[in-house]
């Protein structure tokens, strides 16, 4: 039982058979720049179109809030968690748009609500969660502290299973994930089963 954490370099849209890819996205849920333009080409128009219904639906946004759409025209994954991180509502001005360090934790558990509705609906199935290093762009969190946050959360107990791979885009990003949570070896994943 617990999270199975590793941790993996490059584009975390290669990932096969995921149950849910988080998006770094934006409380209008535009697919624009940076992890999200990277999911606008990976799953297609019809995913900004989704988006951009469920925004309809819900309304207002805040950062740290997280929604659920399909993967679009994507075959790798079953459904994308798009991750409030940046504040663009209207009115909102300068460094207030970026998020903080507690707006990371809200995404977190946010996204744990997600992985126990698959867990009940899907109970003999593993969910597999993929998210990069969220706010670290040009939400411009610090990197070692967000890292240490993924750590706090996902090292502690809980009574259900879940794969969890980080995914840090440059060779820095990675090597920080692997120095944080103690793996180390030759390959590109790596696997940490302890608490």
């Amino acid at each position: 039982m617990g999270y199975d954490c590793r941790v993996k370099h490059g584009n975390l849209l290669t990932e096969q058979h995921a149950t849910f890819i988080v998006n770094a996205s934006n409380t209008k849920l535009l697919l624009g720049s940076g992890v999200s333009m990277a999911f606008k080409r990976h799953c297609g128009k019809v995913l900004q179109d989704e988006m951009s219904q469920k925004l309809q639906q819900i309304g207002t946004l805040h950062k740290g809030d997280v929604v659920a759409t399909s993967s679009g025209d994507a075959k790798n994954f079953k459904y994308a968690l798009h991750a409030a991180v940046m504040d663009y509502n209207q009115g909102v001005k300068a460094h207030k748009k970026n998020p903080t360090y507690d707006d990371i934790v809200t995404i977190l558990q946010n996204i744990e609500s997600y992985v126990l509705w698959y867990i009940q609906t899907h109970p003999h199935e593993v969910p597999k969660v993929v998210l990069p290093l969220l706010g670290c762009g040009v939400g411009g969190l610090n990197t070692t502290k967000v890292i240490q946050l993924y750590k706090t959360f996902f090292c502690r107990d809980v009574s259900f299973s879940c794969v969890i791979i980080m995914y840090g885009y440059s060779v820095q990003d990675y090597e920080a994930l692997q120095n944080t949570f103690h793996f180390s070896g030759d390959n590109n994943e790596f696997y940490n089963n302890t608490r």
